[in-house]
């Protein structure tokens, strides 16, 4: 056996020692590394918050300076060969937070601006078609329908454009009519081979005609696209009282089609005293759609038509003019009740909802998540006033979500709240009039006080300027409620 005195044992120690310590990164360079990524997420976050402009100038100023400053001792604490070893470990640790706080802030400003972008960046509307074939016809592709009878409604405002479209797919012989019950019955009658039918006038078939949807298939579906025609009147929002027409669409499809708007809501907001009115005129309500003579339609009816058919008739109705438009699919946006960890509800009565029994109502305050907040605001088989008490459902689940999004203790679930709206609504309100309206509340950080009220009427059976002579349920004016909102709305947009 070979025995080593203790002495070159320490050498060798000494040198393997050195040698890792020469292979390690010092801290002088781990510090420069992590001052370099707090640089670029520093000028990413600046970059971003800008371009998002939320903060005012001087509050930019304000946070440049503070991380300017810490970029400056970060740096500087890294570079030098003076700084003790306990100064750049805190200057390593200091960075590596304020880098992850940037890249978070950029994170944050990236999805709002892509969600503001999104509902702000449609200018168009579509419309869904299928065409309609009995199943016994034989027919099964549409090429099969070239030169036959192929019918149309008459009430469609794009009825060129469909047929337009239609027909540079195969040429064929168009059959015009006034309302749906004939245009179904000519199909019977051999006077047309097809028919086409927007695809919410189908949905209304299933509902209401399952035979016909029994005995039909569809062949062929297409769509027609159209340019919004929902142009704003502009003010300033961080100061000026404004109008706006929310329409939550039950649409299956994509928020930019065209539906039946099932949420009717003039929204009145007074930014200069943190106060909003919620005007709700029910769905079933009995008005003259804008630019139509003679029968009346179901205001439900009017979004068939697009968003700015439902906004000028309401504008007729109230005599008022209105701001802007807001569309929201109400199945979506209801998401972000389960990112705001739910709400309460104020039930005047116990009940099972029809449209889903798992959620049942007591007498009273409760917690609900989403899947029962939306059953809750499409409840109205469980009241004696049906449509109307739907309404005022609808009014408080939306006052719900305002305020728990006005309380900054919600600013944690940012995120959560941005993904669960993402896709869900579109508005004619520019980036800039959303982000500056924004800007001016986040500096005040008040509660906003929100007031409800409803227009009503009576139950009766009528045919609509949609349906033709088919007498479906309609709710005829109650004037008197809308003389209460008019005054009330007048008096909200004063300035």
């Amino acid at each position: 056996m070979v025995k080593t005195s203790p002495e070159k044992t320490s050498k060798r120690i000494d040198k393997i020692s050195h040698k890792t310590t020469k292979n390690m990164p010092s801290l002088r360079n781990i510090g420069i590394l992590f001052a370099s990524i707090q640089l670029i997420a520093f000028v990413a976050f600046i970059v971003t918050i800008t371009k998002l402009n939320l903060l005012h100038e001087w509050q930019l100023v304000i946070v440049s300076f503070f991380a300017v400053a810490a970029q400056i001792f970060t740096f500087s604490k890294a570079l030098s060969s003076r700084s003790k070893k306990g100064v750049k470990i805190f200057a390593i640790i200091l960075s590596a937070i304020l880098s992850l706080i940037f890249f978070i802030g950029q994170n944050y400003s990236r999805k709002t601006i892509d969600l503001i972008q999104g509902a702000t960046g449609v200018h168009y509307e579509t419309q869904n078609y299928s065409v309609l074939v009995l199943k016994t016809s034989g027919y099964n592709e549409i090429s099969q329908l070239r030169n036959q009878n192929i019918g149309y409604l008459t009430s469609n405002p794009n009825f060129e454009d469909t047929r337009t479209t239609l027909h540079n797919v195969i040429n064929h012989h168009v059959q015009s009519y006034d309302d749906l019950a004939s245009m179904i019955s000519s199909i019977y009658a051999f006077q047309t081979s097809a028919i086409v039918l927007n695809d919410n006038y189908l949905e209304y078939i299933e509902e209401s005609d399952s035979e016909f949807i029994n005995e039909s298939k569809i062949i062929y579906t297409f769509e027609v696209r159209k340019e919004a025609d929902d142009k704003p009147t502009q003010v300033d929002v961080k100061t000026e009282p404004f109008a706006i027409y929310l329409s939550g669409s039950d649409s299956r499809g994509a928020i930019s089609d065209t539906a039946r708007s099932d949420v009717n809501i003039v929204i009145v907001v007074r930014p200069q005293d943190g106060k909003i009115l919620l005007v709700n005129i029910p769905r079933d309500y009995y008005v003259q759609l804008h630019g139509t003579t003679g029968t009346r339609d179901k205001l439900t009816h009017a979004g068939v038509y697009g968003i700015d058919m439902s906004r000028k008739t309401i504008e007729d109705l109230l005599g008022i003019e209105i701001n802007y438009t807001a569309k929201v699919g109400f199945n979506t946006v209801i998401k972000v009740v389960d990112a705001l960890g739910g709400i309460d509800i104020d039930s005047d009565q116990e009940f099972t909802a029809h449209t889903n029994k798992t959620c049942h109502f007591k007498y009273g305050v409760q917690h609900v998540d989403s899947t029962c907040a939306l059953a809750f605001s499409r409840e109205r088989y469980a009241y004696a006033t049906g449509d109307r008490h739907r309404g005022e459902n609808q009014q408080a689940v939306i006052t719900a979500i305002i305020e728990k999004l006005s309380n900054p203790k919600y600013m944690l679930k940012y995120t959560d709240i941005i993904n669960a709206a993402q896709g869900s609504f579109e508005t004619n309100l520019s980036y800039d009039e959303i982000t500056n309206f924004a800007k001016q509340q986040l500096s005040s950080l008040k509660n906003w006080e929100v007031e409800s009220i409803a227009l009503d009427g009576s139950g009766a059976m009528m045919p609509t300027y949609s349906m033709g002579a088919r007498k479906l349920y309609v709710m005829i004016q109650n004037q008197s409620t809308i003389s209460a909102a008019q005054a009330k709305i007048k008096e909200y947009l004063a300035k």
